[in-house]
């Protein structure tokens, strides 16, 4: 039993050392900084995880796991209406950008070469599509989704305005702040979903001005 304690300590040291350098290195990083920083050989990387893109997807598992984003997603979950579900999408991308993007952009980054990033990737992503696509069901249940989409249109459309992409673009290369993202991602996805109808009798998000 403590040989497994031991272990599972080495892995947890291991993680929190990948984070670390993934979110002051980048992309760049390397086997041998992950080691040095968690004061373990080499070797001892690849017994856990086998290789780089196998320490990096367990990083993102481990992440998800352990982190807030559970948290967020049942908000989706709990929501009383399909419109709150909605709503409660963009405050979980608000949210898990800022804490997870040291991350997510060396998958970005590594995502059209590395053959088990790619896998990885779209395995998220998909994963993705899957939470969307219980939001846009739930709106065409309720007859709020406007009649201009078929489900498979309005779930590439949440795909679209929540990409990691689009977040990059708004918040890091423009300086949006969290609140203006997720007010803006909010206006955006009920405007282009929720049918003109129902959209009118909801509150408004609060604009907070006009930024």
């Amino acid at each position: 039993m403590s040989t497994l304690r031991s272990a599972s300590a080495t892995r947890e040291t291991i993680l929190a050392a990948a984070r670390r350098l993934v979110g002051q290195v980048g992309p760049s990083v390397t086997l041998e900084d992950i080691a040095d920083e968690a004061g373990v050989s080499r070797q001892t990387l690849y017994v856990h995880f086998g290789s780089r893109s196998g320490l990096l997807i367990a990083l993102v598992q481990h992440m998800d796991e352990s982190g807030v984003l559970h948290e967020l997603l049942q908000g989706v979950f709990d929501a009383a209406t399909a419109a709150e579900a909605l709503d409660a999408v963009a405050n979980v991308h608000a949210e898990y950008h800022p804490i997870a993007y040291s991350v997510a952009r060396v998958f970005m980054t590594g995502r059209r070469e590395d053959e088990a990033i790619v896998a990885a990737w779209e395995e998220r992503m998909a994963s993705r599509r899957n939470l969307y696509g219980g939001v846009i069901d739930r709106l065409d249940r309720e007859g709020q989704l406007s009649p201009v989409w078929n489900r498979a249109t309005a779930t590439d459309v949440i795909f679209a305005l929540t990409s990691w992409e689009l977040w990059e673009v708004l918040v890091v290369d423009r300086g949006w702040t969290k609140s203006q993202y997720l007010r803006h991602l909010r206006t955006l996805l009920r405007r282009a979903l929720l049918d003109p109808d129902d959209l009118s009798r909801l509150p408004q998000v609060d604009a907070g001005g006009v930024d």
